[in-house]
């Protein structure tokens, strides 16, 4: 009884922190549908006008072999999550490609806004932290304050991003109202046998 307790306990945990990092490839993740599909490789980020990038920066941070980024610096880019149900977005690492601005992240769930920050970068990788909870899809839109590295050859308000870091809902039903009954059910059969058992031995 106690090992049927111990391991409905550690499934119910596992469940609910099974996290995920979602690194792209050549064609993306299956993960996210991207509204707009760029994608860099390490080859091209670590070499010419690049080296120096938030492209490589990005790249570098995440030990990955590509970035996502907006090409022709699209103003803004939206992840559709391609599963049923929900995520939670908990970080993503991201950078400015060319020089810095302030960026827009949006989380939605089914269409409606239900999270929205603002995020300055750079050309220097940083990690930004959600915790969103719930999304359906998120989306990052360019800033209106973009100044360009000058010792960078590239131009553009392009961003680079990589490494997002999602705790994925198993089931729209909420897991806490049956799983908590049935362990408060095994919980108390246990006290019960003891009970038992004490009264046997006196």
């Amino acid at each position: 009884m106690k090992k049927l307790l111990l391991a409905t306990l550690l499934f119910c945990v596992s469940s609910l922190t099974q996290a995920a990092t979602i690194n792209f490839t050549a064609t993306g993740t299956p993960t996210f549908n991207l509204s707009h599909n760029y994608f860099m490789d390490r080859n091209t980020a670590s070499s010419g006008i690049y080296l120096n990038s938030g492209y490589y920066s990005v790249i570098d941070a995440t030990n990955g072999d590509y970035v996502a980024y907006n090409g022709h610096a699209t103003p803004l880019v939206s992840f559709n999550y391609t599963d049923a149900g929900t995520f939670d977005l908990n970080s993503f690492v991201i950078a400015g490609a060319w020089g810095s601005q302030t960026l827009t992240i949006r989380g939605y769930t089914d269409a409606v806004l239900t999270y929205t920050a603002e995020l300055f970068v750079d050309t220097a990788a940083r990690v930004f932290q959600a915790d969103w909870l719930g999304l359906t899809s998120f989306s990052i839109a360019t800033g209106n304050d973009f100044t360009q590295d000058p010792n960078i050859g590239g131009n553009g308000q392009h961003w680079a991003i990589n490494a997002i870091r999602i705790n994925e809902a198993l089931s729209e039903v909420p897991l806490p109202a049956a799983a908590w009954m049935f362990l408060a059910g095994i919980a108390g059969a246990l006290g019960l046998r003891r009970k038992a058992a004490r009264k046997a031995i006196a």
